[in-house]
């Protein structure tokens, strides 16, 4: 499959995808790399991603649990102290590597964090592949609300 790029961001398949991921990763100077994940894509996602990086970085793992009931405020603020403790900056990226509630939240917590740092959608679900890794749609929920806290970035 070919990959379609825009103005702003680029979606990639297969191994174009961890081609160019490899790519972007060389041609940037990230002062930090944090990958955010569940404990579903931490087992079962996470060491097939990383043994396609062939960059030479020091990778940072940030779990939360998995599930819509955890799209919430209290995770975030989890995720923004975790950032915190472990140093990171404006110059910091975050990969989200999950299904819809976790591209969702990490987006909004990348572009929230420090005022916005950049951060790359990795989906793994297929609605995610095509609803919230795509289009820039970053929240969470409030309470009973989905997604009524958010803003729209491009990754």
């Amino acid at each position: 499959m070919k990959s379609i790029v825009s103005d702003s961001y680029s979606v990639h398949f297969d191994k174009t995808a961890f081609e160019a991921l490899n790519s972007h990763l060389s041609s940037q100077d990230y002062s930090s790399i944090f990958i955010l994940v569940d404990e579903n894509t931490h087992e079962l996602c996470l060491p097939q991603f990383m043994s396609e990086i062939t960059v030479d970085y020091n990778f940072e793992i940030i779990e939360i649990e998995s599930g819509e009931v955890n799209k919430t405020i209290e995770t975030c603020i989890g995720v923004w102290e975790a950032l915190s403790e472990l140093g990171a900056d404006r110059k910091s990226l975050l990969i989200n590597l999950g299904g819809g509630v976790l591209t969702d939240l990490g987006g909004f917590v990348a572009s929230t964090f420090k005022r916005g740092i950049n951060f790359i959608n990795v989906p793994t679900t297929l609605l995610s592949m095509v609803d919230a890794s795509v289009g820039g749609k970053t929240g969470i929920d409030l309470g009973p609300l989905k997604n009524q806290i958010g803003v729209i970035n491009q990754p």
